[in-house]
């Protein structure tokens, strides 16, 4: 191993390619990587890694490789033939620990897009000279590609300085997370696994220390169609489908009692929340609807367990149903369709939880914000199923899943700092061969 560079050399290096990091990530908001057309970002992402002298490997998910898994979880889509996508930074002989850099590169859908103030595709830079800050805007821009960009900025700038880690890093590139998190499951599965892993998730430069667990689930309810000339002899599927949505809003009420909530989530004032996402309801405007499929997310304590709450939710659409005369007759079915996905506790009272923290410590000045988060990432992967130290380090966002959708490009120069630093400290240094 060789030396460490100093952190002048190091900011500077990191200051250097900025402009890099920026076209890149404007390069890979430009993908409209929503559900199903992930390939065109992976293929762009595969370019910046070839960029870097990492040889990209394009890896279909194989659903019947997965399907048994723990943390598998159930989709109405094709799964096979999906592409993941990794790199491996491989020194040969290994003089430090391994690491895993993983950023999904699937976004969620950008509409209704006449709600943003510039099309969510089109990366836009802006400063804000109040908080005299500098913005970049677009679907994914922090949910995460900027994350993304953080670590291969890392890697760039290290290599800059004619630098590479002594030891393995691999840079992963899954699809699914922000469904199922299969995509990083068949990575894992497929053995690209480490010695720590770092998720480069938005979260304001804070560590992940624990995180809810998230269920997709729908209830389809029956009614009675018939024309609108004899509305009242029918009985409407969507009308019926609000016994079901206030049934499970009194179990949102029910979960966050102060009673119910561990104390990792206790100094939230309400972490569980329910979301009414979708709702299909009817065919015709002139026909009373005759079936109603809403769909609901919920979020579960890392204690709760999947199956518990699929009891849960069951049980309290039967007990809805009963008091109502038509479900009675007619009960809903409950489906389970995408997130399955166990709350965790990011395992960093460790070496590799303290060395982050040193690192961080060394370039801001005090320990980094540790963060309860209630959403779920990739993290439960590493953590319940693979024994993996993990944990979310990545930049300051705004408005992820929501109009425009904003990262920190100052924030990411930041974090790339920590990153780098990081990866010198766990990984070990090398000259780099040319």
């Amino acid at each position: 191993m060789t030396a460490s560079p100093t952190k002048d050399e190091l900011a500077g290096a990191v200051a250097d390619r900025r402009a890099w990091a920026v076209e890149t990530l404007g390069d890979l908001v430009r993908c409209p990587t929503v559900l199903g057309q992930e390939e065109c970002g992976q293929r762009r992402l595969a370019d910046v890694f070839r960029s870097l002298r990492l040889e990209p490997r394009f890896e279909p998910i194989e659903a019947e490789r997965i399907a048994h898994l723990p943390g598998f979880s159930p989709v109405e889509w094709d799964l096979d033939g999906k592409l993941n996508l990794v790199a491996v930074h491989d020194p040969g002989e290994r003089a430090g620990r391994s690491l895993a850099f993983n950023g999904h590169i699937d976004v969620v859908s950008p509409e209704p897009v006449s709600l943003w103030s510039s099309p969510p595709f089109e990366p836009r830079l802006v400063h804000d000279e109040d908080e005299d800050e500098t913005w970049m805007y677009g679907r994914g821009a922090a949910d995460m590609k900027g994350g993304t960009v953080c670590y291969l900025w890392a890697l760039a700038a290290l290599r800059d300085l004619g630098l590479e880690p002594a030891s393995t890093v691999i840079c992963q590139s899954p699809v699914e997370e922000e469904c199922t998190g299969n995509g990083t499951l068949a990575l894992l599965a497929a053995g690209h696994t480490a010695d720590a892993c770092i998720i480069p998730e938005p979260f304001n430069e804070t560590m992940l220390r624990r995180q809810l667990g998230v269920m997709w689930f729908q209830v389809r309810v029956l009614g009675r169609p018939t024309h609108v000339l004899g509305a009242r002899r029918g009985t409407n599927a969507i009308e019926k489908s609000w016994v079901i949505i206030r049934a499970l809003r009194e179990l949102e009420v029910e979960l966050n009692r102060p009673q119910n909530v561990p104390a990792g989530f206790a100094d939230l004032e309400h972490p569980l929340n329910l979301n009414v996402g979708i709702i299909h309801g009817g065919d015709w405007a002139s026909t009373v609807a005759g079936e109603c499929v809403t769909r609901f997310r919920i979020g579960l304590f890392p204690d709760q367990g999947c199956g518990p709450m699929r009891a849960l939710i069951e049980d309290r659409v039967r007990a809805a149903a009963f008091d109502d005369p038509w479900l009675r007759e007619f009960p809903p079915r409950v489906e389970f369709i995408g997130f399955q996905a166990e709350g965790c506790e990011c395992a960093i009272d460790n070496e590799f939880g303290e060395t982050l923290r040193r690192t961080h410590e060394s370039w801001r000045g005090e320990e980094p914000t540790e963060l309860s988060a209630t959403c779920t990432t990739d993290a439960r992967f590493f953590s319940l199923y693979y024994n993996t130290p993990v944990t979310c380090y990545g930049p300051a966002s705004r408005d992820i899943h929501g109009m425009d959708e904003k990262v920190s490009i100052d924030s990411m120069q930041r974090v790339t700092e920590v990153l780098a630093d990081f990866t010198g400290r766990w990984c070990g240094l090398r000259e780099m061969k040319t």
